[in-house]
């Protein structure tokens, strides 16, 4: 539909079935004339045609046009207000009188698609008059999505009443400002589910949060990218947080017990995702009292050290959870076994789908056994990232993990040291046996001493694509391009870690074979 010329645009009313002119219909119709990246300009130009084609389709049509404001923020809307349009928009390189020529003043303001705005300087303007308000509201309770980077025109609305909703019907508010404007309230709705506060700095942004509790009381989404410098930043903090009653997804600084107790109790929380920063927040393990996340699914921590995320772990039991994520500046060999034998314990063992578990700085101290064991109790496995020292023992270890696990469908074992601890051929595609939907491997490699015979083996796992091999040494690169191409037929590159001539060797080979492969009778011929 996107193709339809004007004209045929215009004829649409008189030629559609009246059933399809129901308000509950044309926005659906009307939603295959939305911007993608590669023809946003082309799909407004519709949209705007369509609204002025009659007056059914005026307003789904401008309700889809005005629907996300990208990052424009409320520069559209001061295109509205007839004083500013000609410091704001050219079209086609040229302002004023030809501007006003080229469209109905019915619409201008919408012209955002048609235009493409100049510097805009507003410093020195008067504020909107009570009129110019009106203009500048005309449009704006249509607006779902709305992205705050800069505050450069804030004070032209500063006439507005105090207590106006500019966006009654706003669901979406991503706010880039560090300090305070004055001017948040006018940007909450009580329609609001998602904000996004970004450079937030807690001590400066703490009356605009509560004006979130306040104002939105649906809101359910609550991202607050900020820092936290001291105590003082923390409790602020989280006196916000417990002060929202129906949240289902978190992003926010590390939190301490009371709010993660607060949260523990929350039966609508759905996602939660922390990030330390400088101040270190310790929590008391012997007088943290924390209800079970009841449903809780994901839980993605960034933070510095592991006793934190084990109180947290050790002291709930996450019914719920399918992915839990972990980014550690360092794990310590005593804390790593304290953590994975903690999160085997607590009730995710029939839930748990997806672990990604990463820490940043090896410790120099190595585990007494293979970490990968706490693991295999997770018997709904689809997908595991395990960077630590030592996460498997050899063949015996490979073979138990994947057999334990026969959803999995992305495997990577990456020891941050490189592999003291490697698989063999053999053991590797005895492994395999147990994963038919695997597709995607990162291990460390035995490729010296090859163990295994292609043309004796039968065996092949077609699932397979991404095969990664970290540092692992090899000496032939022939017989192993010879063992993959084999058994591996759908890996037709061997990813590696840094510079290695000899496994480039391997690629180079099993382009050869994938080639030979490819000329009737060539692979027989040989």
């Amino acid at each position: 539909m996107s193709d339809l010329s004007f004209d045929q645009l215009h004829r649409l009313p008189s030629t559609m079935h009246p059933v399809l002119l129901s308000l509950d219909i044309l926005p659906e119709i009307f939603t295959h004339f939305l911007p993608d990246s590669s023809s946003a300009e082309r799909s407004q130009a519709s949209l705007l045609a369509l609204a002025r084609t009659c007056k059914t389709f005026y307003e789904p049509a401008m309700d889809l046009l005005w629907a996300d404001m990208g990052n424009r923020g409320i520069n559209p809307l001061l295109g509205c207000v007839t004083r500013l349009q000609p410091l704001m928009y050219r079209v086609c390189g040229e302002v004023g009188a030809d501007y006003q020529s080229r469209c109905s003043s019915l619409f201008v303001g919408s012209l955002k698609i048609y235009t493409q705005s100049i510097n805009f300087c507003s410093r020195g303007l008067e504020p909107l008059s009570e009129h110019e308000a009106c203009q500048f509201l005309r449009h704006a309770s249509r607006v779902r999505s709305l992205r705050i980077r800069t505050d450069e025109h804030f004070h032209l609305l500063k006439n507005l009443p105090i207590e106006t909703c500019v966006f009654p019907r706003l669901l979406q508010l991503y706010w880039y400002l560090h300090r305070n404007s004055g001017h948040f309230h006018l940007f909450l709705s009580p329609t609001l589910c998602h904000c996004s506060l970004n450079h937030c700095v807690l001590s400066v942004a703490h009356s605009d949060l509560r004006s979130i509790v306040t104002c939105c009381p649906v809101l359910d989404n609550l991202s607050i990218w900020a820092t936290v410098y001291s105590s003082d930043d923390l409790l602020l903090l989280s006196e916000t947080i417990r002060s929202f009653k129906r949240l289902k997804h978190l992003l926010c600084p590390l939190l301490d017990s009371a709010a993660w107790n607060h949260l523990s109790n929350l039966p609508t929380l759905r996602t939660v995702m922390n990030h330390e920063g400088p101040y270190k927040v310790i929590l008391d393990r012997d007088n943290l009292t924390l209800a079970s996340f009841l449903n809780v699914t994901a839980l993605c921590l960034h933070v510095n050290t592991a006793a934190g995320v084990i109180a947290l772990i050790q002291h709930s039991e996450y019914p719920s959870l399918k992915e839990f994520k972990l980014y550690i500046g360092i794990l310590h060999r005593t804390e790593a076994e304290e953590l994975f034998r903690a999160l085997s314990q607590c009730k995710a063992c029939g839930t748990l789908e997806h672990i990604d578990i990463v820490s940043q700085q090896p410790s120099d101290e190595r585990p007494d056994n293979p970490v990968i064991r706490h693991f295999l109790c997770f018997k709904q496995l689809q997908t595991m990232r395990l960077s630590v020292h030592d996460a498997i023992y050899f063949d015996n270890g490979l073979v138990d993990a994947m057999s334990s696990w026969p959803h999995i469908r992305s495997l990577e074992l990456i020891d941050p040291c490189g592999g003291l601890h490697t698989i063999t051929f053999r053991g590797l595609f005895t492994a395999l046996r147990w994963c038919p939907s695997l597709y995607n491997l990162r291990i460390y490699m035995d490729a010296v001493n090859i163990d295994i015979d292609p043309e004796a083996e039968s065996f092949q796992h077609t699932s397979l694509r991404t095969f990664h091999v970290g540092s692992s040494a090899v000496e032939d690169p022939r017989a192993v391009a010879r063992i993959i191409s084999s058994m591996l037929p759908c890996v037709s590159e061997v990813a590696h870690r840094g510079s290695n001539l000899m496994w480039d060797e391997v690629n180079r080979q099993l382009k050869s074979l994938a080639l030979l492969g490819s000329v009737p009778g060539a692979a027989h011929a040989t």
